[in-house]
């Protein structure tokens, strides 16, 4: 046998039975339901989405089986929605849930599937299965039941949050988002449809946007990367690069929308095979105890995390670079990797999206504290650089 300069690794296949993109997908969401087996199926929606053509087509698909709408949710889904939700859910004897809108009732519908199996009926109740995580690489997952509630999903933005069994849920008393993490809370189908995403805002779809060029760069960029999920997040860059900004300010260009869509869909894998790092550790936490979308916090965190880890990751940012459209031949891998830096920063400035945590109204004395929330969160921990708490508080102090 030959040897490799590889260590023995295992590349996770996420458990979704079907992904369904293009324009028109989301008029097959009756055939889905019935393909999961769902009779009752109660509908997370978002609230923009309240009386809209998308509702006016789930209820005409949906007929009969259609056992409730419920909308309301608020970001970064604090756990008393979703007890909310689930109240409905056993109401409505719901046995299957449809999400349809951003990261918010996406990830609110996989924690209402936790919370059915599991039986959860109070906040504290949440403590019991949320990831534990000591820096630097201690976890611990409690399980889940196998058979939950199937769950089908359809974005309206590009967060990515159907394409994983992971789930952040916000405890009000702390501003902390915790982590749930199995894979049953994968949805069991998805899909990307660019006509559903037409009454997204246009500074949303470039704020979630900038999520997906997050999960893609930090992928890259993670102590444990692979040759798979590489490749996933290089050609995740280069559709992003082509169309992001475009599809932004051109929301009836369903070609360039659906590229975007399948993008944040490549752009996900190395989170749940590789991990991410800094940026979305540290955003985690400042979206929860400042009320901030996840794209604005990636267009604050990513370059400067970039930076922090260049010296142990130069060789992956040339390929962010050239991803991004850089001809990086004559450079070295320092300066390839300042050029990553300032092709991340430019596709922010073209988005428009704030990249200052000034900018996006944060308290700065509460700082201190998201640093030491963010060194508990278990993302950090693909950050090929050792961190401390110092350093998160000066990547923070830098962000201002």
């Amino acid at each position: 046998m030959g040897a490799s300069s590889f260590s023995v690794r295992s590349f996770t296949v996420p458990s979704v039975d079907a992904v369904t993109y293009g324009a028109g997908a989301f008029d097959g969401i009756g055939d889905l339901v019935r393909r999961v087996g769902g009779s009752r199926v109660l509908v997370l929606l978002s609230g923009s989405l309240v009386g809209s053509p998308v509702e006016e087509t789930l209820r005409a698909a949906l007929g009969s089986r259609l056992a409730g709408v419920h909308s309301g949710i608020r970001q970064h889904v604090p756990r008393a929605d979703v007890l909310g939700a689930a109240v409905r859910a056993r109401e409505t004897g719901a046995d299957c849930l449809v999400s349809v809108g951003g990261g918010t009732p996406i990830d609110c519908a996989k924690a209402v599937a936790m919370c059915l199996g599991t039986g959860i009926t109070a906040p504290e109740g949440f403590d019991d299965y949320r990831v534990r995580f000591t820096y630097p690489d201690t976890y611990e997952v409690p399980e889940l039941p196998a058979d939950l509630v199937p769950h089908i999903a359809v974005p309206t933005t590009l967060s990515g949050a159907e394409h994983t069994g992971l789930a952040g849920v916000t405890d009000e008393r702390t501003h902390v988002k915790g982590s749930y993490s199995a894979p049953q809370l994968m949805p069991r189908a998805i899909v990307l449809d660019p006509v559903v995403t037409a009454a997204t805002p246009d500074w949303l779809w470039a704020a979630s946007g900038m999520r997906a060029v997050d999960h893609a760069v930090e992928g890259l960029l993670s102590s444990r990367a692979m040759p798979f999920t590489d490749a996933l997040g290089v050609e995740a860059l280069r559709l992003l690069a082509a169309d992001l900004a475009h599809s932004a300010k051109n929301p009836g260009d369903l070609g360039a929308r659906t590229n975007c869509l399948i993008a944040t869909w490549l752009s996900i894998f190395g989170l749940t095979n590789v991990g991410v790092g800094l940026s979305h550790g540290i955003g985690h936490q400042l979206a929860a105890e400042f009320d901030l979308l996840h794209g604005l916090t990636s267009a604050i965190m990513l370059p400067l995390v970039m930076e922090f880890s260049a010296a142990q990751t130069a060789p992956a940012q040339r390929r962010v670079a050239e991803a991004l459209g850089v001809d990086t031949s004559g450079l070295d891998d320092p300066a390839a990797a300042a050029a990553a830096v300032q092709a991340v920063r430019q596709l922010i400035e073209d988005l428009g999206v704030p990249h200052t945590l000034r900018a996006v109204g944060a308290s700065r004395d509460r700082l201190p504290a998201v640093a030491a929330a963010a060194l508990g969160d278990p993302a950090v921990a693909a950050c090929p650089r050792p961190v401390s708490r110092r350093d998160l508080e000066g990547l923070l102090a830098a962000a201002w």
